[in-house]
């Protein structure tokens, strides 16, 4: 009896269902049809074993088109399966088909360090983690690594001693830059959502963990740590902290240099003051000119009751000289214009 593919793990011939998962070969050198195929398939077996809403009508399709035909496939049934694909890869959101059939490549494959993870890049954290942690296990059970030898600076110690305890130290800051990188990428396979062009960031994070804890508890002053809450903390937790989060470090680092621009250049506070200080001497001014207006306008209005001026000329300037004093913006336009009157 024939077994679909999507429900079976075993090596296939070419055709429209060849999918030899013994040999892979490189997503960006496969040919489209037979990626798509290959992901089609990804998919669909993932999305059997999630028990996501995926019709069952599409699954069937899939699996036909996927079946083993003697004849070349035909581009309407790549076309098909082009639409299924971008209906597969909306079902298993937020996973990619990238992702699955990276992940479901490699379960097929029956790698013999499966045990450390499901792709390279989780074996080599992995063992990267577990290489610091013995680190950390080896170098602390020598004589040399005490309390007060962990305490001392690299400036104050010197041969073994110094070079055991920089090992020491820099173990713990590997150990606690492995963790949060290994923690980061688990997020990506668990959701199956995992891209292998961002491998090269995660060793690079790796490798910034390991400097941020040395400069954290060897290069930063006892005060700055003091200041941050972080007084009481010995150089081993520090180193770790450190390797966890390289960006803390960073922003650190970063807050050092402001200050240190802020010395050089002057505090920005006075120079915000002072042009405070000028926009409100310019703001007095103005109110000053508007008075000095609307007395000059009152004045005006006085000498026109005082003459013969008509009742409507008096009545059209003491309406003007309402809105003026009911809309400052209009005020000096105003009182300029009776001026020139």
């Amino acid at each position: 009896m024939y077994i679909p593919p999507i429900f079976s793990n075993r090596s296939r011939r070419t055709g429209l269902g060849s999918l030899d998962f013994t040999e892979p070969m490189p997503s960006g050198r496969r040919p489209l049809g037979e990626q798509l195929r290959i992901e089609c398939e990804a998919m669909a077996r993932y999305a059997l074993r999630q028990g996501l809403g995926v019709p069952p009508e599409q699954l069937a399709r899939v699996a036909t088109l996927l079946s083993p035909a003697d004849s070349a496939p035909a581009v309407a049934e790549y076309g098909e399966l082009a639409a299924l694909h971008r209906k597969l890869a909306d079902a298993v959101a937020p996973a990619t088909p990238q992702g699955i059939t990276l992940l479901d490549q490699d379960r097929l494959r029956g790698q013999r360090w499966a045990w450390l993870g499901p792709v390279p890049l989780i074996r080599m954290l992995t063992l990267a983690a577990i290489f610091f942690q013995l680190g950390v296990l080896v170098t602390g059970l020598s004589d040399e690594v005490t309390v007060e030898n962990v305490s001392l600076s690299w400036l104050d110690a010197s041969g073994t001693s110094l070079l055991i305890n920089m090992l020491f130290l820099l173990f713990c800051a590997g150990l606690g830059a492995s963790f949060a990188t290994l923690f980061q990428a688990h997020r990506y396979i668990a959701n199956s959502s995992y891209d292998p062009k961002y491998d090269a960031s995660y060793g690079a994070r790796l490798i910034l963990g390991v400097i941020a804890g040395l400069i954290l508890v060897e290069m930063l002053p006892a005060e700055l740590l003091s200041d941050a809450g972080m007084g009481s903390f010995g150089k081993p937790t520090l180193a770790m902290l450190g390797g966890f989060s390289a960006t803390a470090v960073h922003r650190l680092l970063q807050r050092m240099v402001e200050t240190l621009e802020t010395l050089v250049r002057g505090d920005g506070s006075a120079r915000i003051k002072h042009s405070i200080d000028m926009h409100k001497v310019h703001a007095a001014s103005e109110r000053t000119q508007s008075k000095h207006d609307l007395v000059a306008e009152l004045l005006a209005l006085q000498q026109s009751l005082d003459s013969d001026t008509p009742p409507e000329v008096v009545r059209q300037r003491l309406a003007e000289l309402t809105r003026a004093m009911l809309s400052p913006q209009s005020g000096s336009a105003g009182t300029t214009a009776e001026r020139k009157e």
